[in-house]
Parts: structure tokens; C-alpha cells; sequence
């Protein structure tokens, strides 16, 4: 780490920090594991060690209702306007707390128990299959070429939308990443993000997606037609939990192999087998959760003041709406919670309590997607082209260090 990146200049967007961030975290760790940021959305705490993102995700003193978090880097005047854009936010269950989470929690959970491995990890072995078809093998693309295609009609074809109109899903569902991503943006890209949302819900609210997830018995159709406790989701709910679940899931999936891909390619080629048979591959992907997660922090904010004792000894006065961002990518590489914290160990004893999906309660409703999106995808790459290596190239990295990944890596499938 450069010696003119500190925690006083940190921020998301510095693009001194997204190549690289874990040595500054390291030293965050090390040197001030919680640490009250003026300049990051006009105050806000950041913690940086396992033990204490692991405690305050489960701490009740905190809320997830932060859909309006993103525009606090805004002037004052500037932050009115996007009510429409924050009622969709708002609505994701990811923000709610309390009874209001547990109901839509409960509901989104029934809808989606009939899609169960069986029948969706067909589904993600038909698309890898189709994208790798028809990939030149001399040289791709793996993000524009596998990882973002496969991820947005992936998700496309659990909802039962259509899955064609991938390349606009992918842009819509880059700018909400961009802005929960970022620290900073500017004016102009919060509106082009409220461009972007109103987009996503007009495709999602069409008639022929209505018709063709009921056709498919998509998940989208199951949203509408599940009851649970005698509560059914309004169609906005509808809307909103699809839009969720192709802005994080897509997100995550595609950066989170972007990486693997890059990580593997420094490490002994005879590894990769690991993610060929089936009694390695579940131990492989989650060490690759934990050493090559994409989502570099999970946001609260304060319900109330409390001081916070933070595992060092150290008291955290925390302030009534106040954020917080607690650094997985930090907590997953703490060498006081892993052995070789920092090295990728694909065969890791079980359990790998990494918290790539959080913890409690608000565990990300989308995990087991991601889990076989991503085994399926890796392992098909590397039992199609076993010689696969990553091209030399200045590492193009997506602009925002919330969503840590690549925007292109050059890959070649040739010995």
C-alpha cells in the first residue's frame, strides 16, 4: 500500500485503494479496528475486524433501513427528487428490519422453495454451456464474454423473464451496484441510476414478463401467487424483490468469478481439480467466497446512541443514524479469526465461517444461487480448458471498491 493512502483519504471510489485494499486493511485492523470517518456520508463508522462486523451484524441497537444511505454524499438540494427510485430500495427486504423482515423474509422463502438444486442447477449448466459454445478459446473476454452474460440470464431464467434482454439488465443492474457501492458519485450518476431503476421496473412490470414467468413457472409468477400467514406480496413487493435479486445476485456472481479466475491462475494448476470433484468442490467455493468476495462491506445504521465495546477494548460512541460499514473483505482476511489468512486454501476445513453473506437474521436471501452459479460456472470453465491462464494486461477493476472485481480480464484457453 502506497504511503499516501490512509484512513484519512479513504473512500470507494480512490482508486488508489480498489486494486489492492487489504493491506489498509490490515493496518486498519491492527491499528484502528473501529474508526469514525467525517467525510464518509457526512460521518460514519467503519469496522474492520471479524469479531466486531461479526457482533454488530446481529446487533438489534442497528437497522438496515438505509435505503437513502447512497445520497448522503449529496448537497443538501440536491437530495431531493429520486422518491421513486428510494420507494423501490425500500421495499427490498434487505431493508427491513424486525416483523416487517421476518413476514417478507418468510414469504420470499416460500416462493422460492421449489426451486430446488434439481431444477435449478440444470438451468445454470444450460446457459455456462451456451456462453462457453460459443467463446473463442484463443482468446475471450472472461467478464464481457462468460461472467456477466452468465450471471444476468442466470437470474433472468429463475424469474422467468426474458433472459435475451441480458446486456440491459446487466447495465441497469451496474448502475444500482455503482451507487450502493460507492462513497462518491456524482449528481449526474445518482440520475442516471433513477434512469436506470425505472428501466429495470418497466421491464420487470411488462405484460410479456408477467406472461412468460407464469409460462415458465418462474420465480417471478411463484412471488405472486404464494401465500404464507395469509400475506401475499403486492405487486411493488413483487417487482422490487425480482430487482433486488438481479442487482445483488447478478453483482455478486459475476465479479465473485472474475476473481477466482485471476486468484487461481497464481496458484498450482493441479488446484483447479478441486473444483472438479464432488467431494472437494463445496470446500473450494467457500474458501473462494472468503479469499475472492466481491462485496467488501455490509451496511447498517444506528436505531439509537449506545457506546460500543469493540473487541480491542476500545468504546465506539455511536450515534442515532449514524451508518455504519462493517469490511468483510477486512473480517474475511483477519489472521485472529483464519489460519494463512491471507493465502487461498482451497481444501480449508469446514466450517468456513467466512461472512461473505453476512450473518443472523439478514444472511443474504440469494446465497445458494450464488454458491451454484458459481461452482457450476468454475467448474466448467476449468474441465472444458484446463490450460486456461490469465493474458497479460493492466488489471482493468471495476470503479468502485464496494463491488470489488474486474470490468475485463483477458483470458486464453491455449497451452
Amino acid at each position: 500500500m502506497s504511503q499516501s493512502l490512509s484512513v484519512e483519504t479513504f473512500s470507494h471510489n480512490e482508486v488508489g485503494y480498489i486494486p489492492d485494499p487489504f493491506p489498509f486493511y490490515a493496518k486498519m485492523r491492527f491499528a484502528q479496528p473501529a474508526y469514525f470517518s467525517e467525510r464518509i456520508f457526512g460521518g460514519t463508522w467503519l469496522f474492520f475486524s471479524y469479531a466486531d462486523c461479526r457482533a454488530l451484524m446481529s446487533d438489534e441497537r442497528l437497522s438496515n433501513s438505509r435505503a437513502d444511505v447512497p445520497l448522503r454524499f449529496l448537497p443538501p438540494d440536491q437530495q431531493s427528487g429520486f422518491g421513486d427510485m428510494l420507494s423501490v430500495f425500500e421495499r427490498w427486504l434487505a431493508f427491513h428490519d424486525g416483523a416487517s423482515h421476518t413476514r417478507l423474509r418468510r414469504h420470499a422463502n416460500r416462493s422460492y422453495a421449489p426451486f430446488r438444486d434439481e431444477r435449478v442447477e440444470p438451468l445454470i449448466q444450460r446457459v455456462v454451456d451456451n456462453l462457453l459454445d460459443g467463446i473463442d478459446q484463443d482468446e475471450f473476454d472472461m467478464m464481457s464474454d462468460f461472467a456477466f452474460p452468465l450471471s444476468a440470464i442466470v437470474i433472468a431464467d429463475l424469474l422467468g423473464v426474458p433472459s435475451e434482454a441480458h446486456a440491459d439488465l446487466t447495465r441497469w443492474t451496474d448502475d444500482i451496484a455503482h451507487l450502493f457501492g460507492s462513497t462518491q458519485v456524482s449528481t449526474e450518476h445518482v440520475h442516471r441510476t433513477q434512469h436506470s431503476t425505472r428501466e429495470l421496473v418497466r421491464f420487470l412490470s411488462a405484460p410479456e414478463s408477467a406472461r412468460r414467468s407464469e409460462q415458465r413457472g418462474g420465480l417471478m409468477h411463484q412471488m405472486r401467487r404464494t401465500e404464507s400467514h395469509g400475506y401475499r406480496f403486492d405487486e411493488e413487493e413483487v417487482i422490487a424483490q425480482s430487482a433486488l435479486l438481479l442487482f445483488a445476485g447478478a453483482a455478486s456472481i459475476r465479479y465473485l468469478i472474475g476473481n477466482s479466475v485471476h486468484a487461481l491462475d497464481q496458484r498450482p494448476p493441479h488446484e483447479r481439480q478441486l473444483l472438479l470433484e464432488e467431494n472437494t468442490a463445496a470446500t473450494a467455493v467457500e474458501e473462494l467466497l472468503r479469499y475472492c468476495n466481491p462485496v467488501q462491506f455490509i451496511g447498517r445504521v444506528a436505531g439509537a446512541d449506545f457506546t460500543y465495546l469493540c473487541r480491542n477494548g476500545v468504546e465506539a460512541p455511536i450515534r442515532e443514524g449514524q451508518p455504519l460499514l462493517l469490511y468483510i473483505g477486512s473480517a474475511n482476511r483477519d489472521a485472529d479469526k483464519f489460519s494463512r489468512a491471507d493465502e487461498l486454501v482451497l481444501t480449508r476445513p469446514s466450517p468456513n465461517e467466512h461472512l461473505t453473506f453476512g450473518a443472523g437474521r439478514h444472511l443474504c436471501f440469494g446465497d445458494p444461487l450464488v454458491r451454484s452459479t458459481t461452482r457450476i460456472g468454475l467448474a466448467s470453465l476449468y474441465r472444458r480448458m484446463p490450460h486456461l491462464r490469465v493474458c497479460r494486461q493492466d488489471l482493468d477493476w471495476n470503479n468502485n471498491l464496494g463491488f470489488h472485481g474486474f470490468q475485463s480480464l483477458r483470458v486464453t484457453a491455449r497451452a
